[in-house]
């Protein structure tokens, strides 16, 4: 699970060990208070303390926060589906010398042969409508999380495994139950059944969490496409074709739509809701209005060449019509911000905070003109990423928080996030730079400390990875957890691994 020790970690022989440290675990998380996901460092504290607590050492300290990790999703997986629910059963519990089934590309096709617990096993769970899948792994599983489809994992594996998965599970928030193989190796393993047989028959209560990832993704991509997006802009005059065309294809053609999928997970996660109110619609359009203004408006400051793999605005339809473009998107999100259909009372503060990540914005790109052919310090150079980057996530997560009404409650929070997110982000898109950029974190460092390109590389990977710590520690403190569930998968999407 990742914080390795001098002491060699291992999975209790003995039953009534791995009991203790269960109840144990269980007992830790409900005394805390603590709610899931909780970053590995986090953790690995706690087991520590739970450890210490009924006085073992630190030799199953790696069993602890895997136990520590379940105990904190089962409250959660309660509420899971368990058509939704997964087993994922390793190859190596099979009799390896006499079992003859054959394997596709999901995984082992069991025969039922009775040479090994595998076929009883499954039985149990599907009978409870779960899913059983018996791999060492597999890239279908991933996505049926990313769509929905499974929303929590019941895993048995060996603990070199589990220390590999953890870290893709957590950036994706995925709800897991973990159960330990009691011996490393590829043939011929055991578990405990007792662990494995309670996480199957995690009770199902009432579905009071809500997961509106999948959902929300789907819509956007629908929302954003011509005959949507049309419907709702005011750039049609008698006079006007292809500057009509320019906004919506500005709005639709290219990049992720990572904002607006963040204003609706946002609003959706607070209110513990899949669904979201109309309203929110030309709210999430004007959020992604003013992030593609400003990708054109900076493209034309830098003289970029390219964005999404093709010329940009500027090189293909000239300087005047890429302003224009621009300054057209500025004001249709701000008109888009007084659409009819949203409540009077959360307007203003919807201009309010939209008007300040727009200045912010404007003012990182000043200091970074200003800085240019001088010699800045690394500190400096990242202010300016914090002032460029991080107001448009902060704008996309506060206007969701307005519409849900509860903006201060969580603005701290999300200024904090928001703030680590801009200036990890940043730092990824300078690592990925293959040319100089004097813009750059890697060329400034490169420039003041007088380092070569792969040492300055090197300190600003490291960089990056403590600005994505902050990332999560901001969460630290979050008692919601649909709410911080979604932040976590939305750092693991945006902060990818350097």
């Amino acid at each position: 699970m990742v914080k390795q020790s001098a002491t060699k970690q291992c999975v209790p022989r003995e039953s009534t060990v791995r009991l203790r440290i269960r109840e144990a675990a269980r007992a830790h998380v409900s005394l805390k208070n603590l709610i899931p996901p909780m970053p590995s460092e986090s953790l690995h504290e706690h087991a520590r303390h739970c450890l210490a607590s009924i006085k073992l050492n630190q030799t199953y300290l790696n069993y602890t926060m895997i136990q520590l990790n379940n105990a904190l999703w089962e409250d959660y997986f309660e509420h899971i589906p368990r058509e939704q629910r997964l087993l994922l059963l390793p190859i190596c519990l099979r009799d390896h010398k006499q079992c003859k089934a054959p394997s596709d590309d999901l995984g082992l096709i069991c025969q039922e042969c009775g040479l090994c617990n595998i076929p009883d096993i499954s039985e149990q769970a599907q009978a409870l409508g779960m899913s059983v899948l018996v791999a060492e792994s597999s890239s279908r599983v991933s996505q049926w999380v990313k769509d929905g489809d499974i929303q929590g994992i019941i895993g048995v594996s060996c603990m070199h495994s589990l220390e590999k998965a953890f870290a893709s599970m957590l950036r994706h928030a995925v709800p897991g139950i973990a159960i330990p193989l009691n011996n490393d190796g590829c043939q011929d393993t055991e578990y405990d059944q007792q662990d494995l047989l309670e996480a199957i028959h995690i009770p199902q209560a009432p579905q009071s969490y809500a997961n509106p990832s999948p959902l929300i993704k789907r819509q956007v991509t629908e929302l954003f496409t011509p005959s949507r997006i049309r419907t709702y802009l005011n750039a049609s005059t008698p006079y006007l074709r292809q500057f009509q065309d320019l906004v919506v294809n500005a709005l639709c053609d290219d990049g992720k739509h990572y904002r607006p999928m963040i204003t609706l997970g946002t609003y959706c996660s607070i209110t513990n809701q899949s669904q979201y109110p109309t309203y929110l619609v030309p709210i999430a359009i004007a959020v992604e209005c003013f992030h593609k203004a400003s990708l054109i408006h900076d493209d034309i400051e830098d003289n970029d060449d390219a964005r999404y793999n093709k010329p940009t605005v500027h090189k293909r339809h000239g300087l005047a019509t890429a302003l224009n473009l621009g300054d057209f998107l500025i004001g249709e999100g701000y008109r888009l911000l007084s659409h009819g259909t949203i409540p009077t009372e959360i307007r203003s503060e919807l201009y309010e905070q939209a008007a300040q990540a727009h200045c912010e914005l404007a003012l990182g790109q000043a200091q970074e003109f200003e800085s240019l052919g001088k010699a800045i310090s690394l500190e400096q150079c990242l202010q300016t990423h914090q002032l460029k980057t991080a107001p448009a996530f902060r704008v996309a997560m506060y206007l969701g928080a307005i519409a849900a009404g509860q903006f201060e409650h969580y603005r701290e929070t999300l200024h904090s996030l928001s703030n680590a997110l801009g200036v990890a982000y940043q730092l990824y898109d300078d690592l990925e730079d293959a040319a100089p950029n004097p813009a750059s974190a890697v060329d400034t460092l490169m420039r003041v400390e007088n380092r070569k390109r792969d040492d300055a590389i090197s300190k600003i990977t490291a960089l990056y990875l403590t600005y994505q710590s902050y990332a999560y520690a901001s969460l630290d403190d979050l008692k919601d957890p649909v709410l911080k569930t979604f932040m976590y998968r939305l750092c693991g999407r945006i902060l990818k691994d350097v």
